[in-house]
């Protein structure tokens, strides 16, 4: 059996839930960032800014659904570990809508693969860093 797979398997409920959760944060995160970009005309804002929203709302699913408290790090810790995973993540994601948006000139397929980067990023980084056991 193949270690991915192993980890699929053991995480399947875990991975699920971050899914559903971040499908609603990027929901969040879209709705901003297209509503941003479309008055700013500023692919970089609006990307950042939608992100931010999406954080937040990641935060909350991830500490009381996805991971359910079970980290033993005290809150400031876990949101300071948290709020790095996903500004990287962010960054990441930004750098990509930029890059594919002027490869492609379609923003809303560039910020498609910047989101999937980016959740990449932000579930192995709050599995194993901000709400690990």
């Amino acid at each position: 059996m193949s270690t991915l797979y192993k980890f699929l398997k053991i995480n399947n409920h875990q991975i699920f839930r971050f899914f559903v959760s971040g499908v609603i944060a990027s929901i969040f995160n879209f709705i901003s960032y297209r509503a941003l970009y479309l008055i700013y005309k500023n692919l970089l804002f609006a990307s950042i800014s939608g992100y931010c929203l999406g954080i937040l709302v990641s935060f909350i699913f991830a500490k009381l659904w996805v991971f359910k408290n079970i980290s033993t790090q005290p809150l400031v810790k876990s949101f300071s570990l948290f709020c790095l995973i996903y500004f990287l993540g962010g960054i990441e994601m930004s750098l990509v809508i930029v890059f594919l948006n002027r490869l492609i000139e379609n923003y809303k397929i560039a910020w498609f693969f910047g989101a999937l980067i980016g959740s990449l990023n932000n579930y192995l980084g709050s599995k194993y860093l901000s709400f690990k056991k």
